[in-house]
């Protein structure tokens, strides 16, 4: 059985600038309130670093470099999820965290649903990975990663996926949360967003 499958998928993803070791931010996974568990193998990290070129017969391919981790996040009620990693461009890592997302539980593939009285749960869990990890821009949303607010067309990794592309005015009523950090303010319309412990600015949409 797959570790996670059907969907819809709640999806929590935020950018991190490179360089960066993925092997530290997942060990500051361990600092959170909320405990999660990575299934894979040190070693298995290695395929990130390695890549792979996006077109075998080309030797001048770009080369792709993700991951894909299977966790298991302690909210109240213990979910398995999928990590997501992967380079956008030079500067930028995406990181995205999938759950089962319908409302209802699927027990036929034991996957947990997330009711709305649990929603609050993930908007914490968004809120507690910045204040460990300080990342520039991190959303919340179903079945759509944070990749969704950049301006670009292009798949990545592509050097237009650059933090001043960000689009919020078409995109944000896509998500459900969204933070940014504190250090970008002046580079994006803020009047969606209030600024929270004078260290970031939160949007919150109205729960379903």
């Amino acid at each position: 059985m797959n570790w996670l499958q059907g969907g819809p998928f709640l999806e929590l993803s935020f950018i991190i600038n490179e360089p960066t070791k993925i092997e530290r931010v997942i060990s500051k996974l361990k600092n959170l309130d909320v405990k999660i568990e990575v299934h894979n193998p040190p070693e298995y990290l290695q395929q990130y670093y390695e890549g792979y070129p996006y077109d075998e017969d080309d030797p001048h391919s770009v080369m792709i470099h993700q991951i894909t981790l299977n966790i298991t996040v302690h909210t109240t009620r213990l979910r398995r999820a999928l990590l997501f990693v992967e380079k956008i461009s030079s500067k930028l890592l995406s990181f995205s965290i999938c759950f089962y997302g319908d409302a209802f539980d699927a027990p036929e593939w034991n996957q947990l649903g997330v009711r709305d009285d649990e929603l609050d749960e993930f908007i914490s869990l968004l809120i507690s990975l910045y204040m460990e990890l300080d990342f520039s821009v991190g959303g919340l949303a179903i079945e759509e990663d944070i990749k969704g607010l950049f301006d670009v067309s292009e798949g990545w990794p592509n050097e237009k996926y650059h933090l001043a592309n960000l689009n919020f005015k078409d995109s944000l009523q896509n998500f459900l949360a969204i933070i940014i950090n504190r250090s970008l303010k002046d580079n994006f319309p803020d009047e969606h967003f209030i600024l929270k412990d004078n260290s970031y600015l939160l949007y919150r949409t109205e729960l379903r």
